[in-house]
């Protein structure tokens, strides 16, 4: 380039570099002098100019090898410094590329646990004294100057080390948190609607990490997550060993599921037979128990034997696996399985509702399929109200009903519940008398223990499968949540392959509640 073409050029972009100067500097002498020694730079260096398209690159990389030039011989004049002032964006994109000294002091700044980055913030940017930071932060002058000197050290390192965010930094996982036994809906609360807290959780799964280490993995500032941290050990999905942590709990990726379906698939098409076999071979004798709705359609009748029969073999399997096994004690005081799933959709929604733990004389069951939103266990668990009102149902107790129990009522026929006959409330769902359901147990005896074999297999193919899956800190988990997990390979999976081939139909039929069932104790 011509030294005239040159100088006009130069004298073109000198307010750019002044201006990109003062971001850098504390005070204008700094700025003027900083932009002096780069247009100095730029006029030895001209001579690798390739062309006049070259000529801003050249000039920003030359900027940038100034600016670091200069902040190293104005730190080698002084024992400790950061950069006091953290600029707003500059006028040139490119003049703040990764490999600046800024870009990595703030890189490192965000990565600085909490005791460091209070006492760093506080001194260099609030420009704070000891004394005032010891005040502040209620520990001892001394241990302020520590943690300054260790802030310095380990910014000092951080900024010579080359750094990768995570793939969840760009990729972030879901997870759905599933419990089998005495559930607390706190964690529920704590998970889902969090994705930082899902992702920290997978983050740590197969690998041991560090706070930094798991903000760098899912892409979030470590001030943006100590928080999560702290809540999620505090409920024990994280275990701190140290300076690390990793997941406390076992968490099914899409990887797994589709290794555990195709593994699966067998045995829970074995199931369906025995299912479908049991129903079609046995009508008449199951509308013969005599139980209150056995004349409910033929669609309602398969979806009633479904259900029952899953539930019960699934129940019975499981007592099998894990025994008397008192399960784990959880963060919250209740004794449960917790586990998690990448990407799960369609289960049962199932509650046993035992008359004498709620002080009536009737057992409800629900097995309702996840579709069908309006009917949920929910609205009968732990209200004694609806027990007790639906109990009078059954019992055909209605007419001297109070104003409040035909609020109930409404609202139990509004959703499915109960239906109106001849000015009589019904229940829906069908009843038995403790001698019918007798019957009914001695009537699906063989075909339970058919079913309850092939959960077994299916249990022991799961271990297997679980174990390839699992980080060796969470192997003695698996038995349980194999076991936990079968409802869902057990019984939602063959009642799936039976609805996808139309044998059991989720077109409803109106005023039959089939997936729910009451047992009167007396």
């Amino acid at each position: 380039m011509e030294k005239q073409e040159l100088d006009a050029r130069i004298t073109e972009v000198s307010k750019s570099i002044l201006s990109y100067c003062m971001s850098r500097t504390s005070n204008q002498q700094d700025a003027e002098d900083l932009a002096q020694d780069i247009l100095c730079e730029m006029v030895r260096s001209a001579q690798n100019i390739r062309d006049e398209q070259a000529f801003y690159a050249f000039m920003w990389s030359v900027a940038r090898n100034v600016c670091k030039q200069w902040y190293r011989k104005k730190n080698s004049l002084r024992e400790c410094e950061l950069t006091e002032d953290l600029p707003a964006e500059t006028e040139d994109p490119a003049a703040l590329s990764d490999d600046t000294d800024l870009y990595l002091l703030r890189r490192e700044l965000s990565l600085l646990s909490e005791r460091y980055r209070r006492a760093t913030v506080l001194y260099y940017l609030e420009n704070r004294s000891c004394s005032e930071i010891a005040e502040r932060l209620q520990i001892s002058e001394s241990m302020v100057k520590y943690l300054l000197f260790k802030a310095r050290k380990i910014l000092k390192e951080g900024m010579h080390m080359e750094r990768t965010y995570g793939e969840q930094s760009y990729n972030p996982k879901t997870l759905q948190l599933l419990c089998m036994g005495e559930i607390s809906g706190r964690y529920w609360e704590l998970i889902s609607d969090s994705k930082i807290r899902q992702n920290i959780l997978w983050a740590c799964y197969n690998d041991s990490l560090t706070e930094e280490e798991i903000a760098l993995q899912i892409g979030v500032s470590l001030p943006y997550v100590e928080n999560d941290i702290k809540v999620l050990t505090d409920a024990w999905l994280l275990k701190k060993d140290g300076r690390h942590y990793r997941t406390n709990i076992i968490l099914l990726s899409e990887e797994f599921e589709r290794e555990k379906a195709s593994k699966l698939l067998p045995l829970q098409q074995e199931i369906a037979r025995s299912l479908r076999a049991f129903i079609d071979e046995r009508e008449e004798e199951i509308r013969a128990v005599g139980f209150s709705g056995n004349k409910m359609s033929l669609a309602s009748l398969r979806w009633h034997m479904a259900t029952m029969l899953l539930w019960q073999a699934y129940r019975a399997s499981v007592d099998a696996q894990i025994g008397q096994e008192v399960m784990p004690e959880t963060a919250f005081g209740t004794h449960a399985y917790l586990w998690g799933v990448e990407s799960r959709k369609g289960s049962f929604n199932c509650c046993t509702i035992e008359a004498k733990e709620w002080n009536t004389s009737v057992s409800l069951y629900f097995m309702d399929w996840y579709e069908r939103t309006s009917i949920s266990h929910n609205d009968f668990f732990g209200n004694r109200r609806w027990l007790k009102l639906y109990e009078k149902l059954y019992r055909g107790n209605t007419e001297d009903l109070t104003e409040f129990e035909q609020e109930i009522a409404a609202e139990m026929v509004r959703k499915g519940y109960a239906r109106v006959e001849d000015e009589r409330i019904l229940p829906t769902s069908p009843v038995y008398t403790k001698a019918q359901w007798g019957e009914m147990q001695a009537l699906q005896e063989t075909t339970l223990q058919e079913i309850g074999r092939a959960i077994g297999k299916l249990h022991t193919v799961l271990v297997e499968v679980l174990k390839n899956h699992v980080p060796t800190h969470l192997k003695a988990q698996v038995q349980g949540i194999a076991a936990a997990n079968l409802f869902h390979d057990g019984t939602y999976t063959p009642a799936l392959l039976l609805v996808q081939n139309g044998y059991l139909s989720t077109d409803w039929v109106p005023n039959e509640l089939a997936t729910v069932y009451g047992v009167l104790e007396d």
